[in-house]
């Protein structure tokens, strides 16, 4: 059976139209911004902030009829609280949520095309109504002849096309603010362009849904608590997945959760081991930790699913990442501006600012505060003066992989907000943190109700280098 053909010339063409007439419109906003700091340009901080919130709806309201990589570059954005309004990264956080699903007509067209035979003659039940449905692919659940209850994830039909519009109009937007910004945003591109064409390879993805469960098997505890689906190789393609079904409650709904009986804080606290795991032990990580993708099964096991979006931090990175963690759990300004350097994020010109911006952070008003405390403070001011320090820097570029790997820490924290707002973050990340400054082996943890303590012998982190 042929392969859709996908979306028409026509319909690309008024996909990078509307793109680049909101690309247009940033541009002319920030513009106004940067005329207004320099005394050029009367407008009160209020009306700008009205205009990002007015663009950000036109984005969200254009990423959710186009879906591809537009939901991608948007749900990025939303986690820079430091750079962009409240305003206008709530307005983006909508495209977190789930999206339309496709025709289930073209999802089994392309079932077939890729796996070379109908639905009914490789499942025995096929249900056309998607689990889930998301910006590049959409789930369906299955049984398979043998009898094995399966999740099949078909990529939409002709989404490449979409993607390459979408990539080349976000280069364009990256490329146009280069101009105008202290930091070289072309690595962001380049970062953002291989995870979204990385989400659409499932071959790639099951393979890195494999060596994540390698990797954390390594640690016993780990194993017996979370659950990664097993692939179903002999039905799996480059844009159909099949893997095993995990029967569960997604770990938000507060409901389920407490009508099975089932802890929240000490999932979230496993949870967020989990991830630690990936990001300072093995430095290759699911980028993704949002409730959606975290569900906990009958018996009380956490279900991880959707390893699209991964990332390999390469060991170099994660050496000068070392020091620069380092620096930030030892509130050393002067450590955090080397790292910056060794890593060649900053020129050495640099580093005064910088260690002002890290002095900034570690404030003891807005350190190592549980995301309750976080939720009571007045974070404006602190942002404010975060992106005044900003744009005092000279030279800034992001080393590869730093784009997926802050994304992985934000959307845990914001997990931790949400669903445990009384864990300190410390009692979670302290111990892998030192591990990974260490550059040992396991992580020395005690557990006292459920919370995870350092042990005697590391360093105390309220003391400098």
């Amino acid at each position: 059976m042929s392969r859709i053909a996908g979306p028409s010339l026509a319909s690309l063409l008024h996909r990078a139209v509307v793109m680049l007439g909101l690309i247009v419109r940033a541009f002319s906003l920030y513009l106004r911004v940067v005329l207004s700091n320099r005394g050029w340009w009367r407008g009160s901080e209020a009306a700008s902030v009205a205009s990002l919130h007015a663009l950000a709806v036109r984005f969200v309201r254009a990423a959710t009829r186009f879906k591809g990589a537009l939901i991608k570059v948007g749900q990025v954005a939303s986690l820079r609280l430091e750079i962009l309004p409240s305003e206008v990264t709530d307005e983006l956080a909508k495209l977190q949520d789930s999206v339309d699903p496709h025709p289930s007509e073209e999802i089994i067209q392309q079932i077939r095309a890729e796996l070379g035979h109908s639905v009914d003659d490789l499942f025995e039940t096929f249900s056309t109504a998607p689990l889930a449905s998301a910006s590049l692919g959409q789930v369906h659940r299955a049984r398979t002849r043998d009898g094995r209850e399966v999740a099949v994830k078909v990529l939409y039909p002709g989404i490449e096309r979409s993607v390459s519009i979408d990539l080349a109009m976000t280069k364009l937007a990256l490329w146009g603010f280069n101009f105008f910004v202290v930091a070289d945003l072309m690595p962001v591109y380049y970062e953002l362009r291989d995870s979204i064409l990385g989400e659409m390879d499932y071959l790639r993805e099951g393979k890195a849904s494999e060596e994540i469960a390698a990797n954390l098997a390594m640690d016993p505890e780990l194993a017996a608590r979370i659950r990664i689906p097993r692939i179903d190789w002999s039905l799996t393609r480059k844009r159909v997945l099949t893997m095993e079904y995990i029967e569960g409650v997604k770990i938000n709904d507060s409901a389920a959760m407490a009508e099975r009986g089932f802890d929240v804080d000490e999932h979230v606290r496993w949870v967020s081991r989990a991830f630690c795991h990936m990001l300072f032990r093995d430095g290759f990580f699911h980028c993704d930790p949002h409730p959606g993708n975290i569900m906990v099964d009958a018996e009380g096991r956490i279900g991880l699913i959707d390893f699209g979006m991964n990332q390999r931090i390469e060991p170099e990175v994660l050496a000068a990442l070392r020091r620069n963690v380092l620096a930030s759990f030892t509130r050393d300004s002067d450590l955090y501006a080397r790292s910056l350097v060794e890593a060649g994020a900053i020129d050495a010109c640099d580093v005064p600012i910088v260690k002002e911006l890290a002095e900034l952070s570690f404030d003891p008003a807005y350190y190592n505060l549980t995301p309750q405390e976080v939720a009571n403070l007045d974070l404006g001011e602190y942002f404010e003066r975060t992106r005044h320090q900003l744009k005092k820097i000279r030279s800034f570029r992001l080393p590869a992989g730093i784009v997926m790997w802050s994304r992985a820490i934000s959307l845990l924290y914001a997990l931790m907000v949400e669903l445990a707002p009384g864990i300190r973050p410390l009692e979670v990340f302290g111990p892998y943190v030192m591990e990974f400054l260490r550059g040992e082996g396991k992580p020395d943890t005690a557990s006292e109700n459920g919370t995870q303590r350092v042990n005697r012998g590391v360093p105390d982190a309220s003391k400098s280098v």
